[in-house]
């Protein structure tokens, strides 16, 4: 008689396989931890996991996956996707179309997210079909799961444009980023006169990346007026601007509302005025952390490494009463509120130390000038937080020579990153 795995041993992989999804995801803009250090402390266990599920019997494989995919919690649903889109029992790819058909939201956005990063075959068109025929959202999530794996962009695409619905229209725009289409161009337009603001911010971010000068003038415009929506366009502002465009970015982190974001772009500056707005920064208790994430980001430091950390207040470790103690309460650290703090005469020093290292003008990242060797760089070794905005600057750059999907497993970031090495030298 052939053993089947115990069902409770499932279900507890499968739980495994939730809480890792959503610490492997948390982890995509972690601060210290890089590529391999993510594979190494989370994505492995993940696959693991993942397998853990796998071994179950077709039955209780996909009752239970279909289990998850009729329920709300979102890590759940998406771990389900990712095991239909490539599990080879009966019912699979009709239950996953069935869930793709029918969910719209949060939930659509989860299932896709799954699929995008599984191993796809041809069996996997009827998902596609199911996803082409439903309703516009569904054509739009089609368009995401396509631009994400790189594969040609059809008449959904086409259609999502069209729609006139404008989360529809700021997604085709997000998703013909990589498409060498003169209809590109002509979205870019229509979407810049936009009267929806995702749409032109869309519109402007693609345009840039697309080379359209018109969507780089109006980020330019936005960003000397310090407009409420230049954050979204800082960063490319100062990877890309001239001196007097990125001026404006520095004066913008003495602006209350603009002033996280502005601090975020100064580390993609990364010239000596950009470090003299981040050391002045520090003294804000509100946006001292960031502020030292990009100092560090400029010039290679490390808080805890450099002994730059500032000595927590003795009285924050007081310990709560029960009493006093919120058990439901969320403690889940969220962006700079885990990044350590920076003792500001420590940091004032040590820019002391190396600020004759630094020519003005120049652009530096971890301490080197900016070129095409220090962008891959950063992207393959460093942390994982800038890796995002590296990407699009080593691919505006190489004009798409060097082209990485952030979001995806580590085998596949690996795969497309060699290719990018082999297209750029040569």
């Amino acid at each position: 008689m052939q053993t089947q795995p115990f069902a409770d041993l499932i279900a507890e992989s499968l739980d495994e396989a939730q809480f890792l999804w959503g610490r492997w995801e948390a982890e995509q803009s972690s601060l210290t931890r890089n590529l391999d250090a993510v594979v190494s402390w989370t994505e492995d266990r993940l696959h693991g996991a993942l397998d853990g599920v796998r071994v179950a019997p077709e039955t209780l494989f996909e009752s239970l996956l279909s289990e998850c995919l009729a329920g709300d919690v979102l890590h759940r649903v998406t771990v389900a996707a990712h095991l239909l889109a490539t599990a080879k029992t009966p019912n699979a790819l009709a239950l996953l179309s069935n869930a793709v058909s029918r969910s719209t939201g949060a939930k659509l956005a989860a299932c896709i997210r799954g699929i995008e990063v599984a191993a796809l075959d041809g069996n996997f068109k009827t998902v596609t079909a199911a996803l082409a025929n439903a309703g516009g959202e569904q054509r739009a999530a089609l368009c995401r799961l396509k631009a994400f794996r790189r594969a040609t962009l059809g008449q959904e695409l086409v259609d999502t444009f069209e729609s006139g619905v404008p989360a529809l229209q700021a997604q085709a725009l997000r998703s013909a980023v990589h498409l060498s289409d003169e209809r590109v161009h002509a979205w870019i337009r229509v979407g810049l006169g936009s009267p929806h603001t995702e749409v032109r911010q869309m519109a402007m971010i693609t345009g840039i990346r697309r080379r359209n000068q018109a969507a780089w003038d109006a980020a330019v415009q936005l960003t000397r007026m310090a407009h409420k929506e230049a954050a979204l366009v800082f960063e490319l502002v100062a990877m890309f601007g001239a001196t007097g465009e990125q001026q404006a970015i520095v004066a913008a982190a003495n602006d209350a509302g603009l002033r996280k974001a502005a601090l975020g772009a100064l580390g993609s500056l990364g010239t000596r005025d950009a470090i003299e707005t981040c050391l002045q920064a520090m003294s804000d208790e509100a946006v001292a952390a960031a502020a030292a994430e990009a100092y560090c980001a400029i010039t290679g430091a490390d808080l805890e490494r450099d002994k730059l950390v500032a000595q927590e207040n003795a009285a924050n470790d007081v310990p709560l009463t029960f009493e006093q103690d919120d058990l439901n309460a969320d403690l889940t650290l969220r962006d700079e509120q885990s990044w350590p703090k920076p003792d500001v005469d420590s940091v004032h020093r040590h820019w002391q130390r190396i600020q004759s290292q630094y020519t003005p003008g120049a652009r530096y990242l971890n301490g080197c000038a900016v070129d095409i060797g220090t962008l891959t760089s950063a992207i393959e070794s460093g942390p994982m937080l800038r890796r995002p905005r590296l990407i699009v600057e080593a691919g505006i750059r190489t004009q798409g020579g060097y082209d990485v999907e952030w979001r995806d497993f580590s085998a596949q970031q690996r795969r497309m990153m060699a290719a990018s090495r082999a297209r750029v030298a040569g």
